[in-house]
């Protein structure tokens, strides 16, 4: 799965082949044909219908799944309504209160909440990376107590940076770079390798 932030730019690069594979590092992707349609459950209530591009690289003959970074793949809920629940769970909320919250089966919420809970240090670096990447003179972060609430911190961090790159104002960007920064990463079913 490649997550993107810009649907146009990212169909514009693909066509003109200016993506590089992500599993063999030298070959570019090219256009081919698209992923199962979905849908997927927004904050509010809200369901977007989806059909995410495929790409194909021309060196090694991998495809890939092309799917906007608010869109957490393998899941039919989007960034927005996982981080919220995150975010809950920080303040101290249990997952059938959050489940309640947002309409979401309590074992969907619970399934997010172990997953994350399994992998928070991996989001905790990865998002602290992605901060530093993004501000090199940004200060170190204070610890806030807990795995979650410091991953979280982080993440919030890298988001900040990064509107405060692009010049800022642009609000509907901020779950897609939840998404992107590391949470949709995190999100992904363990595989057995």
């Amino acid at each position: 799965m490649l997550l993107f932030l810009d649907s146009d730019q990212v169909c514009a690069d693909l066509a003109a082949r200016q993506l590089s594979c992500p599993s063999c590092l030298v070959g570019r992707l090219a256009p081919w044909a698209h992923a199962r349609p979905r849908v997927v459950s927004l904050l509010g209530g809200r369901r977007v219908e989806l059909t995410p591009r495929r790409a194909r690289c021309m060196g090694c003959r991998r495809t890939h799944v092309l799917l906007p970074a608010w869109c957490a793949p393998r899941r039919a809920h989007g960034v927005e309504v996982i981080a919220t629940a995150l975010g809950a769970r920080g303040h101290g909320a249990g997952y059938r209160v959050i489940a309640e919250g947002l309409d979401v089966a309590a074992g969907t919420v619970r399934g997010w909440l172990r997953r994350v809970g399994v992998r928070v240090e991996q989001l905790r670096a990865a998002a602290t990376g992605q901060l530093y990447l993004l501000d090199p003179a940004a200060a170190p972060l204070e610890p806030t107590g807990s795995g979650l609430g410091d991953a979280l911190a982080a993440l919030a961090a890298a988001v900040d940076a990064a509107l405060r790159l692009l010049g800022g104002g642009r609000p509907g960007l901020v779950w897609a770079l939840i998404g992107q920064l590391g949470l949709a990463r995190q999100l992904a079913p363990i595989r057995d390798d």
